[in-house]
């Protein structure tokens, strides 16, 4: 019976992703940004663990700013989350009208001139704004873009938010799964994106991020460090009806030596994230368990029951 129901529940979990991407194109721009906000507002009042979490996370952050005035950042957050999802289920749409509303040509100007040094490149970014409209535009500019992705675990809506991707001009490479067609693609010269604002539960470092050591997954900077390969900081923000992309000075792993060159890059990578998110806080996803605060709480709970 148990098994029954976690497959119904996948199979609905599909079927309400597959609408979503076929209704969402339906609805004209400006009333689905306003569904998106509204949807994504009540979802703030529904899920008392995010937002709680979000809460603790924006005080961590931000302690010189009052309880007010980090309770309207976090409604913006939420706001633009809700922009972001209706921009992102109408990415094919778009992708075929052109982006005209993205501006990152300095960007795209930037990587081709790393590319051009006879080497791949490292695109470091995180959950900023509509960041697989960043991917699709990264890729539909360089000709082709590795996404280094999670694994979701619901096979059929796997396949089908990778399919999307593909679609989009993204090529997912799963962070679990086998490296070598990413080192192949980056030996070619090849541009590869890896989201490093999250806590994945991988091979993890502590390094600072926002003022507070972090769980970091170790891979990007171990490949980096071992293919020598530049990384470039870049991130995508709202800007009125349209988005701007921007980057950062690019990460050279020649520039970090010694035994903690590993650390050290991680911290830099960190660093630069963490400079993006101040840039436009409301662009960035509060709501995940960035520092591992949920595990530590549920450690400490078990502790005290033993």
């Amino acid at each position: 019976m148990r098994e029954w129901r976690r497959r119904l529940r996948r199979r609905l979990w599909f079927l309400f992703g597959a609408a979503l991407l076929r209704l969402a194109p339906l609805v004209p721009r400006r009333p689905g940004l306003r569904l998106g906000e509204g949807l994504a507002l009540l979802a703030l009042r529904l899920r008392p663990r995010e937002r709680e979490r979000a809460r603790a996370n924006l005080a961590a952050a931000f302690p010189e700013r009052d309880a007010a005035a980090r309770a309207a950042l976090l409604r913006g957050a939420a706001r633009a989350a809700g922009r972001n999802l209706y921009d992102t289920l109408t990415l094919e749409r778009r992708l075929r009208r052109g982006l005209v509303d993205v501006a990152g040509e300095a960007t795209l100007a930037r990587l081709r001139e790393l590319r051009a040094q006879g080497r791949g490149v490292l695109v470091l970014t995180g959950h900023f704004g509509c960041w697989e409209l960043l991917g699709a535009y990264l890729a539909r500019g360089l000709g082709g873009l590795a996404v280094v992705t999670g694994t979701i675990h619901n096979e059929p809506v796997d396949r089908l938010v990778n399919g999307w991707r593909r679609r989009a001009g993204m090529i997912p490479v799963p962070r679990a799964g086998d490296q070598r067609p990413l080192l192949r693609h980056l030996r070619g010269g090849g541009v590869a994106a890896v989201l490093l604002d999250q806590n994945t539960r991988a091979h993890n470092v502590p390094v600072p991020f926002l003022g507070r050591p972090a769980p970091t997954a170790a891979g990007m900077a171990r490949l980096a460090l071992r293919l020598d390969l530049p990384v470039l900081p870049v991130a995508i923000a709202r800007r009125g009806d349209g988005h701007e992309v921007v980057h950062l000075p690019a990460l050279r792993p020649g520039d970090f030596a010694g035994p903690a060159r590993e650390a050290d890059l991680l911290a830099a990578c960190n660093e630069a994230l963490g400079e993006l998110v101040r840039r436009n806080p409301e662009e960035w996803m509060w709501f995940h368990d960035r520092w591992g605060d949920d595990d530590r709480d549920a450690a400490a709970r078990e502790g005290t029951m033993t």
